[in-house]
């Protein structure tokens, strides 16, 4: 089936919204507000969460009291026709105000996701889960007894000939980490059987890498990816020269044997690691898979810088 490419959407009209979220209570601040806002905000198939920043300029005492460390935050922008989320996360570090000429500046960094690397509970407490018997003597004398889940120190072991999806999705379920999508090139057979170590989520990308699939970040979700099917998620992205790009692609050398082109273009929330588009220019024609992107907006312009794979 011929791979469908649309160019849908102008690139005009941007604006920026981040939404942050304090124990229930949620803080929205908009350029359209007239709330100045900066952002970089990267994404690659590397794996790890990204780190990204956004800075906001002039922002009343009030606001700011709202805005804590491990708060939730989602940046939304975008030009009018393609407008939404660039990606979500946490709060890690929010730098004292500082001033630029007659403007007031306050940084905020936060992680991608969730680092579940992190998690200290998933380093140090948690092996496993299993269901016991809790027994209770009631006010008439009578016992009771009920079962509960509680988290135990036992590995999580698995049998011999046990496929890579089961443990997968035993380990994701146990751990409470959430995929969004599991795409696995082959389902590894572990004929020795497999034993779960304390950290589930390196776990998964050890498992995966036998599989020969990744695991990576899309707009603050967890992916597991084959590599594959050119267009994994149903973008029908179109750059061109009188389309995005706004300067002919670069090539890329590598030394690990995977070249790569950059591409110059306006920022489109829709663009992010693992996305397939469609470029042609003089210099490079083709569908190519997204290898990182980096989204940026300086109050000025609103641009990104995409790798794609050669």
């Amino acid at each position: 089936m011929a791979e469908k490419i649309t160019s849908k959407g102008y690139y005009w009209g941007y604006s920026t919204t981040l939404i942050i979220n304090h124990n229930g209570n949620k803080l929205t601040l908009s350029e359209k507000n007239n709330v100045p806002i900066n952002y970089d905000i990267p994404s690659d198939d590397g794996g790890s969460p990204a780190t990204c920043t956004v800075t906001l300029f002039n922002l009343s005492k009030t606001h700011l009291a709202k805005i804590n460390q491990n708060d939730h935050i989602i940046v939304y922008s975008g030009p009018t026709d393609l407008y939404g989320k660039l990606t979500e996360g946490t709060i890690t570090q929010i730098s004292p105000e500082t001033r630029s000429g007659m403007d007031k500046e306050t940084q905020i960094t936060f992680e991608e996701g969730r680092d579940y690397s992190k998690d200290k509970r998933l380093y140090s407490n948690f092996n496993g889960s299993k269901m016991v018997t809790h027994t209770v003597k009631a006010s008439n004398g009578k016992s009771i007894s009920y079962k509960k889940r509680k988290i135990s120190k036992v590995n999580i072991t698995f049998k011999k000939g046990t496929k890579a999806s089961q443990i997968i999705d035993r380990i994701k379920r146990e751990a409470k980490i959430e995929i969004s999508a599991i795409n696995l090139k082959k389902n590894h057979v572990f004929k020795k059987g497999y034993t779960l170590s304390a950290k589930p989520l390196a776990a998964i990308q050890a498992i995966v890498k036998d599989c020969g699939s990744t695991v990576y970040y899309r707009k603050g979700a967890l992916y597991i990816d084959d590599g594959v099917k050119p267009n994994p998620y149903n973008e029908h992205l179109y750059l061109t020269m009188h389309h995005g790009l706004t300067q002919e692609p670069t090539y890329n050398s590598d030394d690990d044997g995977k070249p790569t082109w950059t591409l110059e273009c306006f920022d489109d929330p829709r663009v992010c690691a693992g996305s397939a588009v469609y470029v042609k220019s003089t210099n490079l024609t083709g569908l190519k898979r997204v290898k990182s992107v980096d989204h940026t907006h300086d109050q000025d312009s609103y641009k990104m810088e995409v790798v794609v794979y050669a």
